[in-house]
């Protein structure tokens, strides 16, 4: 493998011009940031030029500082330029512009509504050379640059840390199979997009002492949060923790230098969100592999996500007025916000936060497909980011049940087939405290799937009520 440091050089970036936005598109441990250290920061101090390198989480921006220290480069989060330029204040010139995690306009509009600032600065300045870097670039191919992107390198999918994926549907299998890893003394990180469930979760395992972090910006478990560890991530990059439990705001940038041998994804996972995860743990010098454990959705989940974004999307083929005839006056898409009018508060004017839209797009392109086969979605995901690689499907016998409702939604069943239901769900051990199963267990059952309802309608089918 070459690294980035050894593909470019000074000359390079002596090369570039101000207002172009060049993107370094490459897999972890490539070298991104250390060929920014090696050309970029050497090139400013010998043309005495200024470098604003921005991140999208503090605990990065941390680590960077105590690596890369020069007095011609500042340190920021995205977050804190942000709140800058909505405050506004006017920034200083840089002459380089580095975006780490570029991706982050995109992946953090869902529950940031201000990356459009950050983006939108970026995207106007003239005067700045600016570099894109990210190993998940996809999520930017929906955003509309000023000028168009200079691709300078492209992601290499075969070169990954990743010896075999597991997939499933079932939490408690993926539970089971976390302590059976950690009885043989394997290191485990497990990603939600979930931050109750990682802390739940977390409360399972408290023989093993696990460390739960989330967002510091989630006032929910800012108690919970162990800090200690997350600065012994920042400082060491390494936990020495045998199980972790992590939200996906944890999922960026921050590296685990340490022999992490499964990572854990929970949740409705994009292909964004399984790469940064996997990313996390660094190859180092022992060229490191892990095992993967990733949560499949159900149909019925994804249909309704993707029934949702459809929806939204319809706007800009159909304008506000169509939209809210349609779906209801009082209703806005996701994307769409009210400005009020400065000189009468009284009016207000429709804005489309562009980044908003785009992730939308982005998760589009990700779930469209998944939603009428999501374990073959997921399977062909992995083919494709990383090749060459095992896939096994770990299928628990309640499985059958969920698959069952996921084909025979909406269908009447005879008597045979009411019959062949209730054997399954003894199969699968889901049964009354007689080991029997009526129609309240079932009930109970669907009831917990929240999507599901049993209807007992009788009909008369060839003279017989069924």
């Amino acid at each position: 493998m070459t690294y980035l440091s050894e593909r470019f050089n000074q000359q390079d970036f002596k090369n570039m011009e101000p207002g172009y936005n060049y993107g370094f598109w490459s897999e972890p441990d490539s070298g991104k940031t250390t060929m920014i250290e090696k050309h970029l920061i050497p090139l400013a101090e010998g043309e005495n030029k200024s470098i604003l390198f921005l991140y999208p989480r503090s605990a990065i921006g941390d680590q960077l500082e105590k690596k890369f220290v020069s007095h011609v480069i500042d340190y920021r989060t995205y977050q804190s330029l942000e709140e800058d330029l909505s405050n506004g204040l006017i920034m200083n010139h840089y002459d380089y512009i580095v975006c780490d995690e570029a991706h982050y306009f995109v992946e953090d509009a869902d529950f940031n509504e201000n990356t459009d600032l950050s983006f939108e600065y970026i995207n106007n300045e003239r005067n700045s050379v600016k570099i894109l870097l990210s190993g998940t670039p996809e999520p930017l191919q929906y955003v509309e640059f000023e000028k168009p992107v200079i691709y300078m390198s492209a992601v290499n999918y075969a070169n990954h840390n990743v010896e075999v994926v597991f997939l499933t549907r079932s939490t408690k299998m993926i539970e089971n199979q976390i302590r059976k890893e950690l009885q043989e003394g394997q290191q485990t990180l497990v990603f939600s997009s979930s931050a109750t469930q990682a802390y739940e979760m977390s409360r399972s395992f408290l023989e093993h002492n696990p460390f739960f972090l989330s967002s510091k910006g989630n006032q929910t478990f800012k108690d919970k949060n162990d800090e200690d560890i997350r600065e012994k991530i920042i400082k060491e990059e390494r936990t020495e923790r045998s199980i972790g439990f992590m939200t996906a705001a944890m999922n960026t940038g921050i590296n685990f230098n340490e022999d992490v041998k499964n990572v854990v994804i929970l949740g409705s996972p994009s292909s964004v969100d399984i790469r940064q995860s996997v990313a996390r743990v660094r190859k180092g010098e022992k060229n490191r592999k892990v095992r993967l454990y990733i949560q499949v959705p159900f149909g019925q989940a994804i249909r309704t996500k993707v029934e949702s974004i459809k929806r939204d999307l319809e706007f800009t083929d159909i304008g506000i007025y169509e939209w809210q005839k349609r779906y209801g006056k009082r209703k806005v898409p996701s994307f769409v916000w009210h400005e009020t009018d400065k000189n009468n508060k009284d009016i207000a004017h429709i804005k489309i936060n562009k980044l908003k839209l785009a992730k939308l797009k982005s998760d589009m392109a990700d779930f469209a497909t998944m939603s009428c086969d999501t374990v073959g979605t997921y399977k062909r995901m992995v083919e494709k980011f990383y090749p060459s690689t095992a896939i096994h499907w770990l299928k628990s016998s309640s499985e059958n049940i969920d698959d069952f409702l996921e084909e025979n939604e909406g269908k009447f069943l005879v008597k045979h087939e009411q019959e062949a239901v209730k054997e399954m769900f003894k199969k699968a051990g889901i049964t009354n405290g007689k080991k029997t199963v009526g129609p309240k267990v079932i009930k109970d059952f669907l009831y917990q799937k929240n999507n599901y309802s049993l209807v007992l309608d009788k009909k008369t089918i060839a003279g017989k009520k069924q």
